[in-house]
């Protein structure tokens, strides 16, 4: 296919040569003319009539146009018999011998090209009718015709040449090219799941290649992180998981050892149910955070009277600290509507609030909510035990526990702050805190408008 689309490009290329050198050849040949005949104009016979012998004055002229050309002039002698003589700059007008009288411009054309060493295909011949003469101009082609036969050596040998050539060159370009390529591609497949440390080398010699193998670190490190947090996930939903399955365990081995009272036996039951309890509620934090991680929870359509959630929170938080010197007070700026998901809004104020009941012994818990240009801000505020500074920025980490004994002994298990970042970023909102330690903590939610 290479060879053949080549062969014709070739003889494309031979094609506009020839055409190319024949037009040349025309417009010298036309040049050539318009000069010969130009000097004829300036020619006038003093008699007024045609002569039988060309003047030395137009001879002299046409000396100078420095081409081979002849010029024909038919005429009729004195026994009324038409005679065809030629002129040349180097001799007198000869009668062209061999030519009859009636002969036709083809004829004369015939003879002088016959003239010209018998070589007819080297010479061009133009033909212009002037008066009773008749211009003929000649041009060697042999120059346009060694031209054209060195471009086809040219072609049939050097052409070949050339592509293997720029065939070989251009595989060895592309080989070069393609070796950072291929080195990247040899590292990146050297990673594997249990050598996510490794990364690709940096820079690699070519500009490309090395944001490639940035981009490819970045997200290499993207991996290695959610393997990390995964790995941790898991670890730690294991061990939440392993401690009431562990107590019940033991509860219910207790139980078959030897018989038990009807009242050991309620006990156990209870403290068992609990523990089954605090399990379904682990299983459920966990199922709704791997829906949030798989894009797969409710999109939130709706317009929410969000005043009446806050209002439902606040008399769920006063039934969690009843048997505490804390009050819950709402401070709500109504109206107070936003588009979203209120099982999804009551879930992010419900851990707040429950979370800042877990923290505070006595003094006061407020739910304040106020309609701002963005949308809406609500604050769960507590006078609590606060948060240490260095506690802060992983406060929404999965499984973190600012105190552990306080968030085991109340039965949490450290997602329920995890939860509310997720819903909140499914809202399209954010959540800050400010906190120190001993004056309790501060949660600020923004859902936007749309």
């Amino acid at each position: 296919m290479l060879w053949r689309s080549l062969g014709g490009f070739a003889v494309i290329m031979m094609a506009a040569v020839v055409a190319v050198s024949w037009w040349s050849v025309r417009q010298t040949l036309e040049r050539t003319a318009d000069v010969v005949e130009s000097l004829l104009g300036l020619y006038a016979d003093p008699t007024g009539e045609p002569t039988t012998v060309a003047p030395a004055m137009l001879v002299d002229q046409l000396a100078g146009v420095g081409a081979r050309f002849f010029i024909t002039r038919r005429m009729t002698d004195g026994n009324a018999q038409r005679r065809a003589y030629f002129l040349t700059p180097q001799m007198p007008a000869r009668e062209i011998a061999g030519i009859s009288p009636n002969a036709d411009n083809e004829e004369i054309a015939g003879a002088l090209r016959a003239g010209l060493a018998g070589r007819q295909l080297n010479f061009a011949i133009l033909h212009r009718a002037r008066g009773s003469f008749d211009i003929f101009v000649a041009l060697d082609r042999t120059p346009y015709l060694f031209a054209v036969g060195g471009l086809l050596v040219a072609t049939v040998v050097l052409l070949p040449i050339s592509v293997l050539v720029a065939r070989r060159a251009t595989r060895q370009l592309v080989q070069d090219s393609l070796a950072p390529v291929e080195q990247l591609r040899a590292e990146i497949a050297a990673i594997t799941p249990a050598a996510l440390q490794e990364r690709v080398t940096t820079p690699t010699g070519w500009r490309e290649t090395t944001e490639i193998a940035d981009t490819v670190n970045g997200l290499i490190d993207q991996v290695d992180q959610a393997h990390r947090a995964l790995a941790a996930f898991t670890a730690d939903a294991s061990h939440e998981l392993r401690t009431p399955l562990t107590f019940v365990r033991a509860q219910a081995q207790w139980l078959l050892d030897r018989p038990r009272s009807a009242q050991d036996m309620r006990e156990a039951v209870a403290l068992m149910s609990d523990e089954a309890e605090r399990m379904h509620r682990l299983v459920e934090q966990l199922l709704l955070l791997a829906r949030g991680d798989n894009n797969d929870l409710e999109t939130p359509e709706s317009h929410v009277d969000v005043a009446a959630i806050v209002h439902e929170v606040a008399e769920v938080t006063t039934g969690l600290v009843a048997q505490r010197p804390i009050a819950v007070v709402t401070d709500i700026k109504e109206p107070l509507q936003v588009r979203g998901d209120a099982g999804q809004l009551r879930q992010i104020l419900l851990n707040l609030a429950s979370n800042a009941a877990r923290y505070t012994d006595a003094g006061t818990i407020a739910l304040r909510g106020r309609q701002v240009s963005t949308g809406i801000e609500l604050d769960v505020a507590d006078t609590g035990i606060g948060i240490a500074p260095a506690h802060v920025p992983r406060l929404f980490e999965r499984f973190f526990r600012a105190e552990s004994s306080r968030s085991r002994a109340s039965g949490g298990a450290g997602l329920g702050l995890a939860i509310v970042r997720m819903l909140v970023d499914h809202h399209g909102g954010e959540i800050t805190v400010s906190s120190e330690a001993g004056q309790g903590s501060c949660f600020t939610v923004r859902i936007p408008t749309a």
